[in-house]
């Protein structure tokens, strides 16, 4: 029997909905998850798919360690720090009109108050009645500018309570603390909007990012669908397919690069290295040479564009009929940052600060690459960065701006890739 805070947890696939199982909450005073238990149904037991590392495909229940308090598949399913705030703010304004409703939120209602259409990989929640949450949460195209622009109040404490109610149907799934919606592309794929942020200053982040994605493609690495979008003036958005759905919008399963480590709530993502992390693309990728090799890739990229925002949430895998692979590339930006940065050190001798290429050889075994194949990975990906400037001003970014940011593609290491032999 379910409880009354219990959750069915359910997939789709192929346009048949599955039950996968029951999540249930330990909740404290003041909605407060202290831990949660999930159960396989048995049926699914014959012949599913693991939805997260920490939780074998076997009956019973299994209880979260004491370091987390959900398990990682459903942490992944969550909304993130923009999601979060948005979710806390619609509340606020909902309670307003309904005092029966909780003072305050947790993380379980964070799961759960993410549109069901728009929520990150494969899972659905239900418990009586329709999926959690079954507002639609997705916006069109031509509906940017009021995105942007009810964002922008929010950030800056002015905005209406339409505007909070509008945000907190489109704008609460995508994860981090960027601001994000939910759009609609002219083709009907569900994609991302990246919006400006608050703190960028004078600088065009999410162009930025586009000349990222333009590096890495030309690099040979494989990147979502985007194009650049907004308003006519002002900073540019970046609209992202989503990458976990497949061309024809059914779902595919996503574990975060933080779940396949198994990192808790609280442990500190930044002992762990790549290296630890190409160990975790070897045991559940099904084509891991390849990924490996793609991965080792995108960590030559990461350092030459000096991507300073490196953590374990911004690389992922995803689940489809064939089992799980490497998600494609996405959050790499260029950064003038230095000093105090949050970046994943290569292996135990690299210094996540300074990162070095020369680590990255070395380690080229453990992503499965003979030196001379890495040695040509390390040559492809400088001499694709080596264009930054160029696809800077072809994206329309101006040259005092590109100017402002030349510390950003490292010359030196970029010249010690192009010399190797």
């Amino acid at each position: 029997m379910i409880g009354r805070e219990d959750v069915e947890v359910w997939t789709t696939r192929a346009g048949l909905d599955r039950r996968v199982g029951t999540l249930r909450p330990s909740l404290t005073s003041g909605r407060v998850l202290a831990s949660s238990s999930f159960e396989y149904d048995s049926d699914y037991l014959r012949d599913g798919w693991q939805i997260s590392p920490d939780l074998p495909l076997r009956a019973g229940r299994k209880y979260t360690e004491e370091n987390s308090v959900l398990p990682g598949a459903f942490t992944d399913a969550a909304p993130d720090d923009w999601g979060q705030k948005l979710i806390r703010a619609d509340h606020v304004r909902r309670r307003r009109h309904d005092e029966a409703l909780p003072a305050r939120l947790g993380d379980f209602d964070y799961l759960l108050g993410v549109s069901d259409h728009t929520r990150m990989g494969a899972l659905r929640f239900r418990t009586t009645g329709p999926w959690l949450s079954s507002e639609v949460g997705v916006a069109n195209l031509h509906d940017i500018p009021r995105i942007v622009d009810a964002a922008q109040r929010y950030e800056d404490d002015e905005a209406t309570d339409e505007d909070i109610a509008y945000l907190g149907d489109v704008a609460t799934s995508p994860g981090g603390a960027r601001p994000k919606a939910n759009v609609v592309t002219d083709e009907g794929t569900l994609a991302i909007a990246k919006l400006p942020h608050s703190k960028d200053g004078r600088f065009d982040v999410e162009r930025w990012e586009a000349v990222a994605l333009s590096l890495a493609g030309a690099a040979g690495l494989r990147t979502p669908v985007w194009h650049l979008a907004g308003p006519d003036t002002g900073r540019s958005v970046l609209v992202s397919e989503r990458f976990d759905r497949n061309s024809s919008g059914e779902r595919l399963g996503f574990m975060s690069g933080r779940t396949a480590l198994e990192l808790g709530a609280h442990d500190d993502g930044s002992r762990k290295t790549y290296e630890d992390f190409a160990d975790a693309i070897d045991r559940w990728s099904v084509a891991p040479s390849a990924d490996l090799a793609e991965m080792f890739g995108r960590i030559a990229l990461s350092i030459l564009v000096n991507n300073v925002d490196d953590h374990w949430r911004n690389h992922g895998l995803l689940h489809d009929e064939n089992g799980w692979r490497l998600s494609p590339l996405f959050d790499v930006n260029p950064s003038r940052q230095r000093g105090v940065i949050d970046s994943r050190a290569v292996n135990d001798s690299d210094d996540p600060s300074h990162r070095q290429l020369s680590n990255l050889l070395t380690s080229a075994s453990v992503f499965r690459l003979s030196a001379a194949s890495a040695r040509g990975v390390l040559r492809r990906v400088a001499t694709a960065v080596s264009s930054w400037d160029h696809v800077a001003g072809d994206l329309g970014i101006a040259a005092t701006e590109r100017a402002a940011y030349e510390s950003s593609f490292d010359a030196d290491q970029r010249e010690w890739a192009l010399a190797l032999d």
